[in-house]
């Protein structure tokens, strides 16, 4: 007959070994659950911390932003104007452009005019010009040919005088026929012309 011994003391503490070590883990698992919790709590709570000091600062700048908002149209708004008026006055300051300037010119005009020279279009070009060699006034009209005199130079007389003249050619360099044409207006025979001062 053969004893099958029962060590009842040896199983009891590889139990309590057991217990041991599934508490120590137990612990060790909520320890770490709280760590993570409490890190995340507080990364959440600096979060907040950081996000309120922005919207702080956002409303702040918000605010400064509804104050100064008038004062910057206004600004806009006179800067505009500025701009205008620098453009009017910078049109007005130019010579060609002040309006005793021409009247002087077409009064020397007029009385610088033969007799049988009619004028039916003077133009007047005070903007600058886009185009190089563009005059600043045309003058359009007619001269009726006398059959009875020899001399039909009166268009080169009218080029001569206006050369000669000091006030009416102040700003200008040169006159020039840019075109002539014998022709008829009714029974009458005429020269139209076109001259150009530059």
């Amino acid at each position: 007959m053969q004893f099958i011994h029962i060590n009842l003391l040896g199983n009891t503490a590889i139990r309590k070994k057991q217990k041991r070590i599934r508490f120590s883990v137990t612990i060790l698992y909520v320890t770490v659950w709280i760590f993570s919790i409490g890190t995340l709590f507080y990364v959440y709570q600096t979060n907040r911390f950081i996000s309120s000091v922005y919207q702080k600062e956002i409303r702040k700048i918000s605010a400064e932003v509804d104050v100064l908002n008038p004062k910057l149209e206004r600004i806009r708004q006179l800067y505009q104007n500025k701009e205008e008026l620098t453009t009017k006055t910078d049109i007005y300051s130019q010579k060609q452009n002040r309006p005793s300037v021409w009247l002087t010119k077409l009064i020397a005009l007029s009385s610088m005019m033969p007799a049988n020279i009619r004028f039916e279009e003077i133009s007047v070009e005070t903007a600058p010009a886009k185009v190089k060699q563009k005059e600043k006034i045309r003058l359009t009209g007619y001269t009726v040919i006398d059959s009875r005199k020899t001399d039909v130079n009166t268009l080169n007389l009218l080029k001569k005088t206006l050369e000669q003249s000091d006030i009416f050619m102040n700003d200008f360099q040169r006159v020039e026929i840019l075109e002539s044409r014998i022709g008829k207006k009714g029974t009458i025979p005429i020269m139209s012309f076109v001259i150009g001062i530059y």
